[in-house]
């Protein structure tokens, strides 16, 4: 099977940007979570914790924003020169479709009903926009598993 030497570029042109947008995104979510614990403070159910209890949400919450900003760069790495990397782009796709779709399961078995940034219930923007998030990386690992087929076509051409 041959294809347009361009067909490639153009998927890896794809590929970049949908990494660069997804990676934005999840780095814009991490700094969002150092946002949220003064909401937790005010939220009915959760003024009743002892400072302690209280601590650990924001521990938590922190430590998920901090996953996020790390997660967020790594694929924005991967971003700057995708082609070079598929092999391991590949795999890192793979299992960041694995986190995103645990992350939407979890939403939807406990879906986020307090109110934060004026949203009432918060889940209203949480599971789409975790949804959004999962398509852009099936999409990424589709288009990058593809690239690396074609890669590896051309090798054993060669």
């Amino acid at each position: 099977m041959t294809h347009h030497p361009s067909t490639g570029h153009l998927s890896i042109t794809r590929l970049k940007q949908i990494l660069i947008v997804a990676g934005v995104v999840e780095v814009a979510l991490g700094f969002l979570h150092f946002l949220m614990p003064p909401f937790y403070r005010k939220a009915p159910g959760l003024t009743n914790l002892s400072s302690d209890e209280s601590d650990f949400v924001v521990l938590v919450t922190y430590a998920v924003g901090i996953l996020l900003i790390a997660f967020g760069a790594t694929t924005l790495s991967f971003a700057r020169r995708p082609a070079r990397h598929l092999e391991l782009l590949v795999p890192y796709l793979i299992i960041k479709c694995a986190l995103w779709t645990a992350r939407l399961c979890l939403e939807l078995i406990y879906p986020v009903r307090l109110e934060m940034f004026a949203i009432n219930p918060f889940t209203a923007i949480v599971l789409p926009g975790v949804a959004v998030e999962l398509l852009m990386f099936i999409a990424a690992a589709y288009l990058s598993s593809r690239n690396l087929s074609r890669m590896n076509e051309v090798e054993k051409l060669s």
